[in-house]
């Protein structure tokens, strides 16, 4: 329902982070952060193993769910459609869980850089414009708000795995690093619309009740 869409949005996160550390046509020269320029940056992130040599150095992004719940006792959001009348009920879902950043080198010191820069993203992010463009893209994101714990990554180990993807003779340098996060999914695709209650019709007779202390007492039947 929302793994996918956690993952995209990190990718697209991960993607802005990118830009401001290795500049393209859109960034001029100038815009390189000078406390940035020392680490190696990864150029390639995806959602799945990179299975050719081109996609190498790498990292690969996971994300585990551990936690998955109603947002709150009453999880339903009544909302007016803009310009019409309907009314749509729209649920939203708490979850917790964990990100895991796999660094894929072909070298012990290139996949030691590329986790040093997988630190420094979390760690840093009001400090590095790097780093707040990462943020900030998360935050922007419509289909999930994450909130990651940027005091804290959990280094998994490293490896050193013999045969790759692409080659049986060569080494894969490899190490992950994982971080908590929480967020809310806005899944549209159970939404439903509810009509909206305009006006109360009553019908029936007015009559008098004749054996009343107040004749004059309209009951409708």
């Amino acid at each position: 329902m929302f793994r996918t869409a956690v993952k995209t949005c990190i990718i697209s996160a991960l993607s802005e982070y990118i830009n401001f550390m290795n500049p393209g046509s859109a960034f001029p020269q100038g815009n390189i952060p000078n406390d940035l320029t020392n680490e190696l940056t990864p150029t390639k992130f995806n959602i799945e193993y990179p299975l050719v040599e081109a996609s190498w150095p790498s990292i690969y992004v996971h994300f585990t769910p551990i936690t998955t719940q109603w947002t709150g006792l009453d999880p339903d959001f009544y909302y007016v459609v803009s310009g019409t009348n309907n009314i749509v009920c729209d649920r939203q879902i708490y979850f917790e869980g964990y990100l895991d950043f796999q660094v894929l080198a072909m070298a012990s010191e290139e996949r030691d850089r590329l986790a040093d820069s997988i630190d420094t993203l979390v760690l840093f992010d009001v400090q590095s414009p790097a780093s707040t463009a990462f943020y900030n893209s998360i935050y922007a994101d419509d289909l999930v708000g994450i909130q990651i714990l940027g005091s804290k990554t959990k280094p998994l180990g490293d490896t050193i795995v013999p045969g790759t993807p692409f080659s049986a003779e060569i080494l894969s340098y490899e190490s992950t690093t994982r971080v908590q996060c929480v967020g809310q999914a806005y899944e549209p695709k159970y939404d439903y619309n509810l009509p909206i209650l305009s006006s109360i019709v009553i019908s029936g007779m007015a009559t008098y009740g004749t054996n009343s202390a107040n004749p004059f007492v309209v009951t409708v039947s």
